[in-house]
C-alpha cells in the first residue's frame, strides 16, 4: 500500500485511533524490540509466544516496565538505553515496534538507522505516531507553536515532526504509511499514522 494524504482520511476519535494501534501492534512477531516501551501500555496487544525486549530510556518508567514485564512473564531484561544506541547485536531481531516514540527521539535518522541494523533481514517495522500536518494549515502552525513548550514537559515530543520520507531514506523497503486524522479539540484533528517496513 502507497503512503496515502492524512487530509484525505476521515476524523476519527482516539479510542478508534487505539483499536488501530493495538492491531499494528500484535503484526510484530518472533524476537519482538519494543522501543520506547514506556509503561509496558502495549503488552496486552502483543502476539502470544512473542520474545518481547523493551528498551525504555526513562528511570521513572523504567522501573514500572520491569514490574509489568515480569508480571507478563516476559523474561528479557529493560534495557537503560535511548533508541539512537540500541545495545543489541546486529540482525538479532525480527519485529522493532514504536509506539508515540518517534516524535520524541533526538535524532530521527540515527533511531532508524539502529532499528534497520538490529533488524534481522526481512523484519518487520512497526511505527505508530502523530505527525505533522500540511504546511501552511492552522493545525501546522499550533503544532510548530506547542512544540517547543511540548518538548520540555512531554519528555521531548515534537507535534510538528515528519518521518515518511525518512523511513525510506533509511534503507527500509515495502513501506506503507496508513494515515488517520485523530480528534484533540473541538475543531482540531492531527494526523496520525502506522508505518509499517521491512529491512
Amino acid at each position: 500500500m502507497a503512503p496515502r494524504s492524512a487530509r484525505s482520511a476521515p476524523r476519527e476519535r482516539w479510542t478508534e485511533f487505539d483499536a488501530v494501534r493495538g492491531r499494528a501492534v500484535a503484526t510484530a512477531s518472533g524476537t519482538v524490540l519494543e522501543i520506547g516501551a514506556g509503561t509496558g501500555g502495549n503488552f496486552e496487544d502483543f502476539a502470544r509466544g512473542i520474545t518481547w525486549i523493551g528498551l525504555e530510556p526513562h528511570a521513572p518508567s523504567r522501573a514500572t516496565l520491569q514490574q509489568k514485564a515480569r508480571a507478563q512473564g516476559h523474561l528479557r531484561d529493560v534495557l537503560a538505553a535511548r533508541s539512537e544506541r540500541i545495545p543489541l547485536e546486529a540482525r538479532s531481531v525480527d519485529s522493532v515496534v514504536g509506539t508515540f516514540v518517534m516524535c520524541s527521539v533526538d535524532d530521527v535518522a540515527a533511531t532508524l538507522a539502529e532499528c534497520r541494523r538490529v533488524l534481522a533481514p526481512g523484519g518487520r517495522l512497526v511505527l505508530v505516531d502523530h505527525l505533522a500536518a500540511a504546511p501552511g494549515t492552522g493545525t501546522r502552525r499550533l503544532q510548530n507553536l506547542i512544540t517547543p513548550l511540548s518538548r520540555r514537559i512531554d519528555k521531548g515530543c515534537r507535534y510538528n515532526r515528519e518521518i515518511t520520507d525518512e523511513i525510506t531514506a533509511a534503507g527500509f523497503s515495502e513501506v506503507t504509511a496508513d494515515w488517520h486524522r485523530v480528534a484533540v479539540f473541538p475543531g482540531v484533528a492531527i494526523p496520525c499514522a502506522v508505518h509499517t517496513a521491512r529491512a
